[in-house]
């Protein structure tokens, strides 16, 4: 699984805050095992909330704390759940410094690709698709010195099941007579080619029908380091009035965009295997242009 850093805010944080009645922290409950698919996919979603929240492994003597209120700036009010996420809240009191605590949190997933975070910070990483039925999760946390070896751990995570995949989006190899890949590697030129073969079209529109939806408010927010080759495809369909189908996987390698007969459809999260497959059928030896 892919992750990226999602949020870096640098406002070091007030000290001083009230605490009410603390308890050791312990491991959540788990519900018994059940098939994925007989769990709402709301339950699920509340669930990997929980879990990325669980798995911060902070060091040992830390509490769980409820607090009156946070200090600034995490006391302004939150904004308001998107249709289709939860969120999930916990704050902890660490007997230790922040760096400290947070090269504990480093140790396990699913914080150890951030790197070093600034005490008096908040850093957060993005999971894209982490189960199916799940389109993306958000985890966030933030480290407030209260005294000297003293530290607060506020993390906050969300996780979505929305958008849905429209009907339009699920392509049928058999409608399309040809599909014509060009690929622009970086300060090159633009290589394309139209291939006819059944085989080659039914293995790209199976790499597309597998994909999972991206949130447009997630993929906005994302930042990249930019890859070295973009590719479109453009799927030509078999009969006259046939909607023909756009893809374009761009220079961020976060989600990719396709339009049906012109008309926008959810992005898709970028996998990497389109982008192998199309390189493949181009004869670009290294088609993730790394």
């Amino acid at each position: 699984m892919r992750t990226w850093i999602a949020a870096t805010a640098a406002a070091v944080l007030l000290v001083g805050c009230g605490t009410a009645a603390a308890k050791p922290v312990t491991a959540r409950p788990r519900s018994q095992t059940v098939a994925a698919s007989a769990v709402p996919l709301r339950a699920r979603a509340l669930a990997l909330a929980w879990r990325l929240v669980d798995e911060l492994s902070p060091p040992p003597g830390t509490r769980t704390v409820h607090l009156a209120k946070l200090p600034p700036p995490l006391n302004q009010p939150q904004a308001p759940l998107r249709p289709g996420w939860v969120r999930v809240t916990g704050t902890l009191e660490a007997p230790a410094e922040p760096q400290s605590v947070w090269e504990a949190m480093l140790a396990r997933t699913p914080l150890h690709d951030l790197g070093g975070l600034v005490p008096g910070a908040s850093a957060g990483t993005i999971l894209p698709a982490p189960e199916p039925g799940l389109d993306v999760a958000e985890l966030g946390v933030t480290l407030i010195q209260l005294s000297h070896g003293t530290v607060l751990i506020v993390a906050s995570a969300e996780a979505a099941w929305l958008p849905v995949r429209t009907a339009a989006e699920h392509l049928d190899p058999a409608s399309f007579r040809s599909v014509t890949i060009s690929a622009q590697p970086w300060q090159s030129r633009v290589m394309t080619r139209t291939f006819t073969s059944q085989a080659d079209i039914a293995g790209l529109t199976s790499i597309i029908n597998a994909g999972v939806p991206a949130p447009l408010s997630v993929v906005s927010g994302m930042h990249c380091a930019p890859v070295a080759i973009v590719y479109i495809l453009r799927f030509t369909p078999r009969t006259a009035g046939g909607p023909p189908v756009v893809l374009t996987l761009g220079a961020c390698p976060h989600s990719y965009g396709i339009t049906v007969n012109g008309k926008q459809q959810p992005s898709l999260w970028d996998n990497g295997k389109l982008r192998t497959a199309a390189g493949t059928l181009l004869g670009i030896r290294y088609p993730l242009g790394v």
